[in-house]
């Protein structure tokens, strides 16, 4: 089984639309796929559609920006 738990779509700093990502992951066999763009979930409801018309299993996420003593951390 494949699976990536970690993808950026066009909804933050990804390359690739959410429908087109998970049309690229169903053309490659991957199976599972986590959405995880950065401080949105702009992007689920497109992937979810295309994931449901493709037989891939979305997990929906998110990394939240968040600061640090003054830094910004990515998580």
């Amino acid at each position: 089984m494949l699976y990536d738990l970690h993808m950026h779509s066009s909804a933050s700093d990804g390359v690739l639309a959410p429908g087109a990502l998970v049309d690229l992951c169903a053309d490659k066999g991957i199976q599972i796929m986590a959405l995880t763009d950065h401080d949105t979930m702009g992007g689920i409801a497109e992937a979810k559609q295309a994931a449901a018309a493709r037989g891939v299993c979305l997990v929906p996420g998110a990394e939240f920006t968040c600061m640090w003593r003054r830094q910004f951390c990515i998580y």
